[in-house]
């Protein structure tokens, strides 16, 4: 799952595939392509990924009672990336 961190506002959020997601500030916008896979983002932002397997794993052993949650694998996707690409403000999105 890709998620986008804005810099400016420190929104965290979830890309969709059938329309641009923003930030609470705005600054930050993102989406997925019709393929689920790849995706676009622009404005001040870090992206992140959770490895999907690993997050539904979590999920489906959350504990009941107090304490720590389920760790899943989280991570900084690399600056460049083939499947998650920075636009800039001279390109149209």
């Amino acid at each position: 799952m890709k998620l986008l961190f804005c810099k400016q506002c420190n929104d965290i959020f979830r890309l969709f595939v059938d329309h641009p997601k923003t930030c609470h500030c705005g600054k930050t916008t993102g989406r997925y392509e019709e393929d689920g896979l790849h995706a676009w983002y622009s404005g001040p932002a870090i992206p992140l990924g959770f490895a999907n397997g690993s997050f539904v794993h979590a999920l489906q052993f959350q504990p009941h009672g107090p304490g720590l949650g389920k760790d899943f694998h989280a991570f900084v996707i690399p600056q460049v990336c083939d499947t998650f690409i920075k636009q800039d403000e001279s390109t149209t999105i």
